[in-house]
Formats: C-alpha cells, structure tokens, sequence
C-alpha cells in the first residue's frame, strides 16, 4: 500500500507523543503538527494528509468543536478526519460523524490495533475515491538551504535549482530568508517592487493573493519573494510571518525553495523547523567542516535530525579536507555533491543567468540540473528520499 500520510491536531503534547509511539507500522508517517486554533485549516490542508487525527479531551467534544472539524473542509484535498479521546461514547460517535469524522478510537488504543484501523480505513476512502470526483492534490515539498558559513554557495545552488524546476514547468517559489544580505533578486537578474516585508506588514494577512501580489516572476516561470531592499527593515519579518507564509504557499505550490540565512534568527528557526527536507550546504575546507557539525548539533536539537541532508558545494579533486571527512564527522552520506567552477558560475551571475542556461554543458550545470532529477524523483515517489546517495558529481 501507498504510505499513509498523518497531521496531528492537539494542544496537549502528551496527547502528540502517545499517538506518535502509536505508529509501529512504517507503512504510516506524521508529516505535521498543529494546534486546535482558527488558522489551523491552511496549515493542516497544506499538508495534504491522507489523514489528520484530532487529539482531544472527551469534554471538549461538542457541537462548536465538531463544527469546527466540518469547517476545515477536510473531504475536499482527500483528506480522512479521525477522532481519539480520553473517553468514547455513543453521543460522541454520532455528534462526530455527523462532521464527517469517519473514525473515533480511544486514545489507549494498542498501536497495532490503530495503525490497522488507519490502513482500512484510507484503504476503503482509496477505492471509493477512484470512483467519484475527489481529487487528491499533490502535497508541496519544502526545502531550506542553509549553513553556518557565509560563502559556501547556498544561494547559487537554491536559486539554479529553483529555476530548473520552474523550466520543467514546476510550480516554484523561492524564499530569500536572508534578512539582512539577501541576494536572491541580484542572482536572478530580478528588480522586486515587493518584497517579503511588504507581506509580513500587510494588514489583511498573508493569503495566497497577496502572497504572488509581493512575488517577483522569473522568465523561467519561478515566484521569487525577496529579502527585504535594506537589513533595518528583517525586524519586520517575524517568526510567525514565516509560518504563514509557508503555509499558505503550500496550497499553491509545487516546490518550496528557501535560502536561509547563515544566522539563527528566530525566522531561521521556523523556516527549519517548517521544511520537509534541510539541506545543510557546505563548501569543502576545515573551517566548513567544524560549522558544520556546530549546524547539525542545532537541528539535532530542534528534533528535526531526520530532515537533514548533507550538500557538498564547489568539491574539487584534491583537497586535504574531503567528502568523507564530512560524512564520517557527521554521520550523514552526502545527498549531492557539486563541483566547483568559480568562472562559470561569476559569468553567470554577471550576466544574470543561472549556470543551467548561461554554460549548460559545465560540469556545475550538471551537477544542478542531476540533483533536480533527484528531487523529483523523490517527490513523485521514483526514489526512496530516505535512502541518501553520493552520486551527484561525486568522484
């Protein structure tokens, strides 16, 4: 069966860590969290969940809560809403259906016993699926490129890849979430009007219309949001702008690409914590390799360890420091391994063209354009995104 893709909605953690220590089945993943609030629908329906279970209190089972449910509009991505409480009861079970919650269970369910009932029940909702109208959108990946060292390239590989993306007809937004010193616009030959400080100060909110309103348009057909036109204005972005912004953009994009900066800001922080992959960028010398175990000690310790890939930039053949000294040091294989060519990839950036279209025979161009085979092997299932390779231009 096609993996099972889980959001829990709770305000109680304990209640998050049972469900979590639940799963002894592979075959099912939680891919997110959210809390019981007012906004949580984008972010649940962002997602795009086989299923979202709601964790709750039985006394706070009511009509207001089971309207709630109903509102999140859950049938409309394919989505299966499920119930587990401290208590069921008769009046609970049919108060919830009548929301479309096709499932309550006790949150002391035994995690075999759960994880068979969530393969029944998608299994059922599949076949019924294949026979009306409901289309299960495709859910977005996100991406965040980021590092501890200034210089190693992140910027480069995100905005190239961003844009081979786009060529290929993906859906693409970049983030430029380098407050201070962005300079995703420069590298694309971009003159924004808007920028994301216009979005994070907008007083209606972050929507999906003022959201491609403040985006600046490639010729490749990608959505860049840039940093803001001088460093006194990354005050105004704040952690919870950052969050809705991805959220948002979730429900229209494909590929969600953000070049972090190299500081951990708060924004930094939630762009990690919000991306389904981190690529930690590295360029090949010793002070990159002490940076970055300092960088995945901190993702270690925002539990999100299991989101990081190691991305090798500008490697050349020779070196006293070399790929292996990172995979050892780290505990990760590389991901992608790039090649360096400081000629090609100046040209490229004086010309305001990405190397895949100014030189797309240099060994770099390649190198890009292989990892983006790789990502979109991996989103649309080819490829196993757990199993992490050295094949991109390593030698």
């Amino acid at each position: 069966m096609e993996k099972i893709n889980i959001v829990v909605c709770s305000n109680d953690t304990e209640y998050k860590v049972a469900l979590k220590n639940k799963l002894v089945d592979d075959n099912l993943a939680i891919i997110g969290y959210a809390d019981i609030e007012p906004n949580a629908k984008v972010r649940v329906q962002g997602f795009v969940p086989d299923i979202v279970t709601f964790l709750v209190d039985s006394m706070d089972i009511n009509p207001q809560f089971v309207d709630y449910i109903e509102e999140m509009s859950l049938a409309s991505i394919g989505a299966i809403p499920v119930i587990l409480t401290d208590k069921v009861t008769v009046d609970i079970v049919n108060m919830a259906a009548q929301a479309g919650v096709k499932q309550v269970l006790d949150i002391n369910v035994d995690g075999k016993e759960f994880c068979d009932s969530m393969e029944r029940l998608v299994a059922r909702e599949r076949r019924f699926n294949t026979d009306s109208t409901v289309e299960k959108k495709t859910r977005s990946t996100v991406y965040g490129f980021f590092s501890g060292k200034g210089g190693v390239g992140k910027t480069t590989i995100a905005a190239n890849a961003a844009v081979e993306l786009a060529s290929r007809g993906k859906k693409t937004l970049l983030i430029d979430l380098d407050l201070q010193f962005g300079d995703a616009d420069m590298a694309l030959d971009l003159t924004p009007t808007e920028t994301i400080v216009d979005l994070s100060r907008d007083g209606n909110g972050v929507s999906i219309d003022n959201l491609t309103t403040c985006c600046t348009s490639h010729p490749s057909g990608l959505s860049l949001l840039a940093s803001p036109p001088s460093p006194e204005l990354a005050e105004y972005v704040s952690s919870a702008s950052v969050k809705s912004i991805i959220d948002v953009a979730r429900n229209y994009f494909e590929y969600i690409l953000i070049d972090c900066g190299c500081a951990l800001t708060d924004p930094v922080i939630t762009a990690i914590e919000g991306a389904d992959i981190i690529f930690m960028v590295n360029d090949v010398n010793i002070l990159s390799l002490k940076r970055a175990k300092v960088c995945l000690n901190v993702i270690q310790q925002l539990n999100q360890k299991d989101k990081a890939r190691l991305l090798i930039n500008k490697n050349v053949k020779k070196n006293n420091v070399t790929i292996d000294d990172f995979e050892n040091l780290l505990g990760i294989p590389a991901y992608a391994v790039i090649s360096s060519d400081f000629k090609t990839v100046n040209s490229s950036l004086n010309n305001g063209q990405p190397v895949t279209t100014y030189k797309p025979r240099s060994p770099i161009a390649r190198d890009i354009v292989n990892l983006v085979d790789k990502l979109v092997l991996e989103r649309e299932g080819k490829v196993d995104s757990g199993k992490k390779t050295r094949r991109i231009g390593a030698k």
